[in-house]
Protein backbone atom coordinates (compact mmCIF):
# COMPACT_ATOMS: atom_id res chain seq x y z
CA UNK A 1 0.00 0.00 0.00
CA UNK A 2 1.09 3.61 -0.72
CA UNK A 3 1.40 5.99 2.18
CA UNK A 4 0.26 9.32 2.50
CA UNK A 5 0.16 12.06 5.33
CA UNK A 6 -0.97 15.32 3.96
CA UNK A 7 -0.76 18.24 5.92
CA UNK A 8 1.46 16.25 8.69
CA UNK A 9 -1.59 15.62 10.73
CA UNK A 10 -0.73 12.69 12.79
CA UNK A 11 -3.14 10.81 10.45
CA UNK A 12 -1.06 8.72 7.74
CA UNK A 13 -3.35 6.61 5.65
CA UNK A 14 -2.47 4.01 2.95
CA UNK A 15 -3.75 3.40 -0.58
CA UNK A 16 -4.05 0.71 -2.94
CA UNK A 17 -5.87 -0.38 -5.76
CA UNK A 18 -6.45 -3.88 -6.88
CA UNK A 19 -6.52 -5.74 -10.02
CA UNK A 20 -10.42 -5.59 -10.36
CA UNK A 21 -10.23 -1.81 -10.09
CA UNK A 22 -11.39 -1.56 -6.64
CA UNK A 23 -9.55 1.28 -4.53
CA UNK A 24 -9.09 0.48 -0.80
CA UNK A 25 -8.48 3.53 1.79
CA UNK A 26 -6.78 2.49 5.15
CA UNK A 27 -6.37 5.16 8.04
CA UNK A 28 -4.98 2.70 11.29
CA UNK A 29 -6.10 3.64 14.66
CA UNK A 30 -5.19 2.07 17.68
CA UNK A 31 -7.73 1.36 20.75
CA UNK A 32 -10.55 3.73 19.40
CA UNK A 33 -13.11 0.97 17.78
CA UNK A 34 -12.96 0.41 14.59
CA UNK A 35 -15.36 1.61 11.22
CA UNK A 36 -15.49 0.81 7.67
CA UNK A 37 -17.28 2.01 4.60
CA UNK A 38 -18.02 0.80 1.07
CA UNK A 39 -17.89 4.17 -0.57
CA UNK A 40 -19.61 4.67 -4.20
CA UNK A 41 -18.96 7.07 -6.84
CA UNK A 42 -22.27 7.50 -7.65
CA UNK A 43 -25.44 9.76 -5.66
CA UNK A 44 -28.50 10.51 -6.56
CA UNK A 45 -27.40 12.95 -9.27
CA UNK A 46 -29.15 11.48 -12.84
CA UNK A 47 -26.49 10.82 -15.52
CA UNK A 48 -28.55 7.80 -17.51
CA UNK A 49 -31.66 8.47 -18.70
CA UNK A 50 -31.51 4.55 -19.54
CA UNK A 51 -29.25 1.57 -18.44
CA UNK A 52 -29.77 -1.49 -20.63
CA UNK A 53 -33.25 -0.81 -21.94
CA UNK A 54 -35.23 0.78 -19.42
CA UNK A 55 -35.01 4.22 -18.52
CA UNK A 56 -34.35 4.40 -14.32
CA UNK A 57 -36.81 6.78 -12.52
CA UNK A 58 -35.58 9.32 -9.91
CA UNK A 59 -34.97 8.11 -7.01
CA UNK A 60 -33.64 4.97 -7.73
CA UNK A 61 -30.45 5.51 -6.40
CA UNK A 62 -32.10 6.98 -2.90
CA UNK A 63 -34.43 3.52 -2.36
CA UNK A 64 -31.47 1.52 -3.38
CA UNK A 65 -29.58 2.87 -0.99
CA UNK A 66 -31.83 2.50 2.30
CA UNK A 67 -33.19 -1.28 1.03
CA UNK A 68 -29.48 -2.53 1.44
CA UNK A 69 -29.43 -0.42 5.01
CA UNK A 70 -33.05 -1.47 5.81
CA UNK A 71 -34.04 -2.15 9.40
CA UNK A 72 -33.68 -6.18 9.50
CA UNK A 73 -30.19 -5.58 8.23
CA UNK A 74 -29.09 -2.99 10.73
CA UNK A 75 -30.85 -5.38 13.13
CA UNK A 76 -28.64 -8.07 12.12
CA UNK A 77 -25.44 -5.97 12.60
CA UNK A 78 -26.43 -5.08 15.66
CA UNK A 79 -26.06 -8.74 17.37
CA UNK A 80 -22.88 -8.48 15.85
CA UNK A 81 -21.86 -5.83 18.27
CA UNK A 82 -22.13 -3.07 15.03
CA UNK A 83 -23.69 -0.16 13.97
CA UNK A 84 -24.96 0.23 10.38
CA UNK A 85 -25.82 4.04 8.63
CA UNK A 86 -26.46 4.69 4.88
CA UNK A 87 -26.09 7.72 2.74
CA UNK A 88 -27.29 8.93 -0.51
CA UNK A 89 -26.15 12.62 -1.30
CA UNK A 90 -25.90 14.08 -4.69
CA UNK A 91 -22.50 13.34 -6.00
CA UNK A 92 -21.83 9.41 -4.02
CA UNK A 93 -23.49 7.02 -2.20
CA UNK A 94 -22.10 5.06 0.99
CA UNK A 95 -22.46 2.69 3.44
CA UNK A 96 -20.63 2.32 6.86
CA UNK A 97 -20.16 -0.29 9.39
CA UNK A 98 -18.92 0.41 13.07
CA UNK A 99 -17.71 -1.56 15.99
CA UNK A 100 -15.66 -2.11 18.68
CA UNK A 101 -13.54 -4.37 16.98
CA UNK A 102 -13.23 -6.99 13.98
CA UNK A 103 -15.00 -4.57 11.64
CA UNK A 104 -14.51 -7.17 8.87
CA UNK A 105 -17.23 -9.33 10.00
CA UNK A 106 -19.97 -6.59 9.37
CA UNK A 107 -18.17 -5.20 6.33
CA UNK A 108 -18.26 -9.22 4.59
CA UNK A 109 -22.24 -9.02 5.82
CA UNK A 110 -22.75 -5.50 4.15
CA UNK A 111 -20.91 -6.41 0.99
CA UNK A 112 -22.74 -10.05 1.12
CA UNK A 113 -25.81 -8.16 1.13
CA UNK A 114 -24.95 -6.28 -2.14
CA UNK A 115 -23.58 -9.24 -3.72
CA UNK A 116 -27.15 -10.85 -3.02
CA UNK A 117 -29.42 -8.36 -4.21
CA UNK A 118 -32.68 -9.66 -2.45
CA UNK A 119 -35.39 -7.65 -2.72
CA UNK A 120 -38.81 -7.68 -2.95
CA UNK A 121 -41.64 -5.94 -4.36
CA UNK A 122 -43.37 -5.97 -1.30
CA UNK A 123 -40.35 -4.48 1.06
CA UNK A 124 -39.49 -1.76 -1.62
CA UNK A 125 -43.19 -0.53 -0.81
CA UNK A 126 -43.37 -0.29 2.07
CA UNK A 127 -40.11 1.49 2.40
CA UNK A 128 -41.51 4.24 0.13
CA UNK A 129 -44.25 4.29 2.48
CA UNK A 130 -41.59 4.79 5.29
CA UNK A 131 -39.44 7.34 3.15
CA UNK A 132 -41.59 9.30 1.55
CA UNK A 133 -40.94 13.46 1.94
CA UNK A 134 -43.88 15.46 3.73
CA UNK A 135 -44.70 17.97 2.14
CA UNK A 136 -44.61 20.95 4.80
CA UNK A 137 -44.66 24.36 3.78
CA UNK A 138 -40.21 24.96 4.02
CA UNK A 139 -40.05 21.60 1.95
CA UNK A 140 -42.20 22.78 -0.82
CA UNK A 141 -40.23 26.22 -1.22
CA UNK A 142 -37.29 24.43 -1.44
CA UNK A 143 -38.63 22.53 -4.16
CA UNK A 144 -39.91 25.26 -6.09
CA UNK A 145 -37.05 27.27 -5.80
CA UNK A 146 -35.07 24.62 -7.52
CA UNK A 147 -37.61 24.50 -10.13
CA UNK A 148 -37.00 28.40 -10.89
CA UNK A 149 -33.38 28.57 -10.29
CA UNK A 150 -32.90 25.11 -13.00
CA UNK A 151 -33.95 24.52 -16.23
CA UNK A 152 -32.77 21.18 -17.12
CA UNK A 153 -30.15 20.00 -14.75
CA UNK A 154 -31.35 16.33 -12.67
CA UNK A 155 -30.08 18.63 -9.88
CA UNK A 156 -33.22 20.70 -9.59
CA UNK A 157 -34.86 17.34 -8.46
CA UNK A 158 -32.50 16.90 -5.48
CA UNK A 159 -32.01 13.35 -3.81
CA UNK A 160 -35.62 11.92 -2.36
CA UNK A 161 -38.57 11.78 -4.50
CA UNK A 162 -41.52 12.35 -3.05
CA UNK A 163 -44.19 9.48 -3.23
CA UNK A 164 -45.46 10.29 -6.66
CA UNK A 165 -42.30 10.17 -8.22
CA UNK A 166 -41.53 7.24 -6.35
CA UNK A 167 -44.52 5.17 -7.97
CA UNK A 168 -42.52 3.61 -10.80
CA UNK A 169 -39.25 2.32 -8.90
CA UNK A 170 -39.58 -1.25 -9.28
CA UNK A 171 -37.36 -3.71 -7.87
CA UNK A 172 -35.84 -4.46 -11.51
CA UNK A 173 -34.27 -0.58 -11.37
CA UNK A 174 -32.38 -0.99 -8.00
CA UNK A 175 -31.13 -3.77 -9.65
CA UNK A 176 -30.21 -2.65 -12.98
CA UNK A 177 -28.92 0.64 -11.35
CA UNK A 178 -26.73 -1.70 -8.62
CA UNK A 179 -25.14 -3.81 -11.61
CA UNK A 180 -24.07 -0.41 -13.43
CA UNK A 181 -22.71 1.09 -10.56
CA UNK A 182 -21.91 -0.91 -8.05
CA UNK A 183 -18.77 -2.52 -9.93
CA UNK A 184 -14.93 -2.94 -8.40
CA UNK A 185 -14.26 0.25 -10.49
CA UNK A 186 -16.66 2.48 -8.68
CA UNK A 187 -16.32 1.13 -5.52
CA UNK A 188 -13.90 2.38 -2.87
CA UNK A 189 -13.10 0.64 0.76
CA UNK A 190 -12.20 3.03 3.46
CA UNK A 191 -11.65 1.50 6.94
CA UNK A 192 -10.03 2.50 10.00
CA UNK A 193 -8.58 0.12 12.55
CA UNK A 194 -5.95 -1.52 14.52
CA UNK A 195 -4.44 -3.36 11.68
CA UNK A 196 -1.40 -3.28 9.74
CA UNK A 197 -1.33 -2.37 6.27
CA UNK A 198 -0.29 -6.13 5.41
CA UNK A 199 -3.35 -7.15 8.26
CA UNK A 200 -5.73 -4.84 6.09
CA UNK A 201 -4.89 -6.36 2.88
CA UNK A 202 -4.72 -9.58 3.84
CA UNK A 203 -8.30 -9.48 5.33
CA UNK A 204 -9.96 -7.46 2.09
CA UNK A 205 -8.68 -10.99 -0.02
CA UNK A 206 -10.96 -12.54 1.94
CA UNK A 207 -13.85 -10.69 1.29
CA UNK A 208 -16.50 -11.36 -1.23
CA UNK A 209 -16.06 -8.59 -3.31
CA UNK A 210 -18.16 -6.83 -5.91
CA UNK A 211 -17.99 -8.06 -9.28
CA UNK A 212 -17.56 -6.20 -12.91
CA UNK A 213 -20.82 -6.87 -14.60
CA UNK A 214 -20.79 -5.16 -17.90
CA UNK A 215 -24.05 -3.38 -18.68
CA UNK A 216 -25.03 -0.56 -20.88
CA UNK A 217 -26.40 2.68 -20.75
CA UNK A 218 -27.50 6.05 -22.93
CA UNK A 219 -26.47 8.98 -21.07
CA UNK A 220 -28.53 11.68 -19.79
CA UNK A 221 -27.84 14.85 -22.15
CA UNK A 222 -29.53 18.00 -21.43
CA UNK A 223 -28.51 22.26 -22.14
CA UNK A 224 -28.56 24.18 -18.66
CA UNK A 225 -28.57 28.07 -18.93
CA UNK A 226 -26.11 29.77 -16.61
CA UNK A 227 -26.89 32.90 -17.39
CA UNK A 228 -30.55 33.69 -16.03
CA UNK A 229 -32.69 31.50 -13.71
CA UNK A 230 -36.12 30.37 -14.73
CA UNK A 231 -38.01 33.12 -12.91
CA UNK A 232 -36.12 35.16 -11.10
CA UNK A 233 -39.00 35.40 -8.09
CA UNK A 234 -42.51 33.59 -7.38
CA UNK A 235 -44.57 33.46 -4.56
CA UNK A 236 -47.65 31.42 -3.73
CA UNK A 237 -49.72 30.39 -0.61
CA UNK A 238 -50.22 27.27 1.73
CA UNK A 239 -51.51 27.03 5.37
CA UNK A 240 -47.98 26.89 5.90
CA UNK A 241 -46.45 29.27 5.11
CA UNK A 242 -44.18 32.68 5.31
CA UNK A 243 -40.97 31.07 3.82
CA UNK A 244 -38.26 32.87 1.55
CA UNK A 245 -36.21 30.21 -0.14
CA UNK A 246 -33.31 32.26 -2.38
CA UNK A 247 -30.90 30.00 -4.13
CA UNK A 248 -27.47 31.30 -5.40
CA UNK A 249 -26.79 29.02 -8.59
CA UNK A 250 -23.08 28.38 -8.96
CA UNK A 251 -20.88 28.26 -12.76
CA UNK A 252 -20.38 25.02 -13.32
CA UNK A 253 -17.46 22.57 -11.40
CA UNK A 254 -15.12 22.72 -14.12
CA UNK A 255 -14.88 26.36 -15.04
CA UNK A 256 -14.70 27.05 -11.01
CA UNK A 257 -11.66 24.87 -10.86
CA UNK A 258 -9.77 26.37 -13.79
CA UNK A 259 -10.26 29.17 -11.85
CA UNK A 260 -9.86 28.96 -8.65
CA UNK A 261 -7.70 25.36 -8.39
CA UNK A 262 -8.16 23.91 -4.72
CA UNK A 263 -9.23 27.02 -3.34
CA UNK A 264 -12.76 26.50 -4.82
CA UNK A 265 -12.80 23.15 -2.47
CA UNK A 266 -11.76 24.44 0.51
CA UNK A 267 -14.31 27.65 0.25
CA UNK A 268 -16.83 25.93 0.06
CA UNK A 269 -15.87 24.28 3.59
CA UNK A 270 -16.00 27.85 5.02
CA UNK A 271 -17.98 30.19 2.98
CA UNK A 272 -21.45 29.14 4.51
CA UNK A 273 -19.96 30.80 7.98
CA UNK A 274 -18.04 33.44 6.82
CA UNK A 275 -21.17 34.92 4.57
CA UNK A 276 -23.86 33.67 6.79
CA UNK A 277 -24.20 31.80 9.90
CA UNK A 278 -21.41 33.70 11.50
CA UNK A 279 -21.29 37.14 9.82
CA UNK A 280 -23.10 40.10 11.89
CA UNK A 281 -23.82 41.97 9.06
CA UNK A 282 -26.05 39.61 7.29
CA UNK A 283 -27.38 38.51 10.64
CA UNK A 284 -28.12 41.79 11.74
CA UNK A 285 -29.31 42.46 8.41
CA UNK A 286 -32.08 39.88 8.57
CA UNK A 287 -32.95 41.16 12.36
CA UNK A 288 -33.37 44.76 10.74
CA UNK A 289 -35.80 43.09 8.02
CA UNK A 290 -37.67 41.20 11.07
CA UNK A 291 -36.89 37.76 9.65
CA UNK A 292 -35.09 34.96 11.24
CA UNK A 293 -32.47 32.58 8.67
CA UNK A 294 -33.74 28.89 9.22
CA UNK A 295 -30.74 27.14 7.44
CA UNK A 296 -27.87 27.73 4.86
CA UNK A 297 -27.17 24.40 2.95
CA UNK A 298 -24.82 23.58 -0.24
CA UNK A 299 -25.42 21.15 -2.46
CA UNK A 300 -22.85 19.40 -5.47
CA UNK A 301 -23.81 17.00 -8.43
CA UNK A 302 -22.65 16.54 -11.72
CA UNK A 303 -21.02 19.88 -12.62
CA UNK A 304 -23.42 21.84 -10.72
CA UNK A 305 -23.65 23.02 -7.63
CA UNK A 306 -25.99 25.31 -5.62
CA UNK A 307 -26.93 27.31 -2.43
CA UNK A 308 -29.86 28.12 -0.60
CA UNK A 309 -30.96 30.55 2.12
CA UNK A 310 -33.98 29.33 3.59
CA UNK A 311 -35.29 32.43 5.97
CA UNK A 312 -38.74 32.50 7.84
CA UNK A 313 -40.41 35.70 7.31
CA UNK A 314 -43.43 38.13 6.89
CA UNK A 315 -41.20 40.87 4.66
CA UNK A 316 -40.09 39.10 1.59
CA UNK A 317 -39.33 42.33 -0.50
CA UNK A 318 -37.08 43.91 2.51
CA UNK A 319 -35.74 40.38 3.21
CA UNK A 320 -34.84 40.71 -0.70
CA UNK A 321 -33.71 43.76 -1.24
CA UNK A 322 -31.57 43.64 1.92
CA UNK A 323 -29.69 40.31 0.25
CA UNK A 324 -29.35 41.68 -3.39
CA UNK A 325 -27.50 44.81 -1.96
CA UNK A 326 -25.31 42.61 0.36
CA UNK A 327 -24.71 40.02 -2.37
CA UNK A 328 -23.87 42.99 -4.64
CA UNK A 329 -20.46 43.53 -2.47
CA UNK A 330 -20.31 39.84 -0.49
CA UNK A 331 -16.42 40.02 -0.63
CA UNK A 332 -16.51 43.58 1.67
CA UNK A 333 -18.66 41.42 4.16
CA UNK A 334 -16.09 39.20 5.37
CA UNK A 335 -12.95 40.66 7.45
CA UNK A 336 -9.71 39.43 8.14
CA UNK A 337 -10.24 38.47 11.72
CA UNK A 338 -13.68 36.69 10.82
CA UNK A 339 -11.79 34.55 8.30
CA UNK A 340 -9.27 33.88 10.69
CA UNK A 341 -11.48 32.79 13.41
CA UNK A 342 -13.28 30.78 11.64
CA UNK A 343 -10.53 28.89 9.83
CA UNK A 344 -8.97 28.23 13.40
CA UNK A 345 -12.31 26.55 14.39
CA UNK A 346 -12.23 24.31 11.20
CA UNK A 347 -9.06 23.38 11.77
CA UNK A 348 -9.84 22.13 15.09
CA UNK A 349 -13.25 20.63 14.34
CA UNK A 350 -11.09 18.56 11.84
CA UNK A 351 -8.42 17.13 13.99
CA UNK A 352 -11.11 16.15 16.82
CA UNK A 353 -12.95 14.49 13.47
CA UNK A 354 -9.58 12.37 12.80
CA UNK A 355 -9.10 11.21 16.37
CA UNK A 356 -12.67 9.16 16.31
CA UNK A 357 -12.63 6.37 13.64
CA UNK A 358 -16.45 6.86 12.77
CA UNK A 359 -16.41 10.58 12.28
CA UNK A 360 -12.66 9.67 10.52
CA UNK A 361 -13.71 7.60 8.02
CA UNK A 362 -17.27 10.31 7.17
CA UNK A 363 -15.25 13.07 6.66
CA UNK A 364 -12.74 11.03 4.30
CA UNK A 365 -15.71 10.19 2.48
CA UNK A 366 -17.22 13.48 2.22
CA UNK A 367 -14.23 14.90 0.74
CA UNK A 368 -13.31 11.98 -1.79
CA UNK A 369 -16.37 12.86 -3.74
CA UNK A 370 -13.91 15.91 -5.13
CA UNK A 371 -10.81 13.58 -5.03
CA UNK A 372 -9.29 15.03 -2.07
CA UNK A 373 -8.04 13.04 0.75
CA UNK A 374 -9.59 14.88 3.90
CA UNK A 375 -6.27 15.49 5.74
CA UNK A 376 -5.56 17.40 2.18
CA UNK A 377 -8.64 19.43 2.28
CA UNK A 378 -8.01 19.94 6.12
CA UNK A 379 -4.29 21.08 5.34
CA UNK A 380 -5.25 24.09 2.90
CA UNK A 381 -6.25 26.17 6.43
CA UNK A 382 -2.24 26.85 6.32
CA UNK A 383 -2.30 27.69 2.66
CA UNK A 384 -5.43 29.62 2.09
CA UNK A 385 -4.99 33.44 2.02
CA UNK A 386 -7.42 36.17 2.63
CA UNK A 387 -7.21 37.66 -0.83
CA UNK A 388 -7.69 34.82 -2.71
CA UNK A 389 -10.92 33.52 -0.56
CA UNK A 390 -12.12 36.85 -1.22
CA UNK A 391 -11.76 37.21 -4.73
CA UNK A 392 -13.33 33.65 -4.72
CA UNK A 393 -16.66 35.59 -2.79
CA UNK A 394 -16.50 38.22 -5.42
CA UNK A 395 -16.97 35.79 -7.90
CA UNK A 396 -20.05 34.34 -6.33
CA UNK A 397 -21.68 37.61 -5.93
CA UNK A 398 -21.99 37.66 -9.56
CA UNK A 399 -23.62 34.02 -9.90
CA UNK A 400 -27.14 33.84 -11.00
CA UNK A 401 -30.09 34.16 -8.25
CA UNK A 402 -33.66 33.07 -7.65
CA UNK A 403 -35.98 33.56 -4.61
CA UNK A 404 -39.55 31.91 -3.92
CA UNK A 405 -42.06 33.20 -1.10
CA UNK A 406 -44.41 30.70 0.32
CA UNK A 407 -47.29 33.36 2.28
CA UNK A 408 -49.27 32.19 4.80
CA UNK A 409 -52.90 31.35 3.50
Amino acid sequence: MIKSDYGHLDCPFYEQKLKNGLKVLFIPMKDRGESAMVYLSQGGYLHDEKIESSKIPFGTAYYLAHMVMDDSFQRSLLQKGAIGRCESDLSYTSFQVTCKKDVFTPLSMLLDRLYNMDFSEEALESMKDALSPKNDGLSLARKNLLLNLYSSSPIRLGVVPDREQAVPIHVTALRKYLQRYYVPNRVTLILCGDYTPNECMAKIEKLRLPKDIVTFNKELCFDENYESPVKDYASTKATDGDYLVYGIKFKPREKLYEQFGQLMFFSYEIFKECLFTENADFLSGLRNADSDLLDVSFHEGGEDGYLLLSIKTKSPVAVLSFLTEYLERIEKHVDRRLFDDILSEYYAKGIALLRNPRTCVSSFSRAYANNLPYTSLLSLTAKTNYRSFKSFLKEVGTFVRSAYYLKKA
